[in-house]
């Protein structure tokens, strides 16, 4: 003989649906899936750590990521080398941060007012570590270790010492020691090989699509 017991979960909700929900859809979503939902009291969210203005992880990369948004994670995360950066907020960054570089630059050569020489040299020192960062940052996020960037910055300086080197031998001796010269000559060519192939390379690694995988390099903060 079998007797029935009546259970709580059984009885219906008042919209007259049982008030149980199966363990395969909790809050509503296929089991396994990260959702935010409420369960009783509690609230269930992702710790994804801290958002910007529109509520994206700063710590995530942010597919179509706008210009305005971009330039604010680009300075929320001015020494952040943890996390992922995506292409859009990546390239908005830049574009601008060199609009503003090259326009201060323009005005001072323009006006022969210093304080716009002054302020370009300023900007570009206060935007030198987030550059980096947000390169770091692109590299997690097609799943390359950060590290990579110390050979694109090494063979960028090694090129610009070159061509350095061979401007001043061709400028201390023009005209008088021929072979000096073209040596110098040869110097600024291959500084300058050298600089375009790292530049080639770097370009070529910011604008690489996302890969998934990069989510190695998470860090909730």
């Amino acid at each position: 003989m079998h007797k029935q017991y009546q259970v709580p979960f059984d009885a219906p909700s008042a919209d007259g649906q049982p008030s149980w929900r199966s363990p395969h859809h909790a809050d509503g979503a296929p089991y396994g899936t990260d959702t935010t939902g409420v369960r009783g009291d509690d609230t269930i969210v992702q710790d994804v750590g801290r958002p910007d203005s529109t509520g994206h992880p700063l710590n995530l990369p942010y597919p179509g990521c706008p210009p305005i948004q971009a330039v604010e994670r680009f300075f929320r995360n001015y020494a952040t080398f943890s996390g992922r950066a995506s292409r859009s907020e990546f390239w908005w960054a830049m574009l601008l941060m060199g609009v503003a570089e090259a326009a201060l630059g323009a005005f001072g050569a323009a006006s022969d007012i210093s304080v716009f020489g002054i302020m370009q040299n300023v900007l570009s020192l206060a935007l030198l570590v987030p550059s980096l960062t947000v390169s770091v940052r692109r590299l997690h996020d097609i799943n390359l270790n950060g590290a990579w960037l110390i050979p694109f910055a090494g063979l960028t300086a090694l090129g610009s010492v070159l061509a350095f080197m061979g401007a001043m031998a061709a400028v201390f001796v023009l005209f008088l020691v021929p072979d000096v010269v073209e040596q110098g000559f040869d110097f600024i060519l291959l500084g300058a090989v050298i600089t375009a192939v790292a530049g080639i390379a770097y370009a070529v690694c910011m604008a690489w699509p996302s890969n998934p995988a990069g989510a190695r390099f998470d860090k909730s903060r």
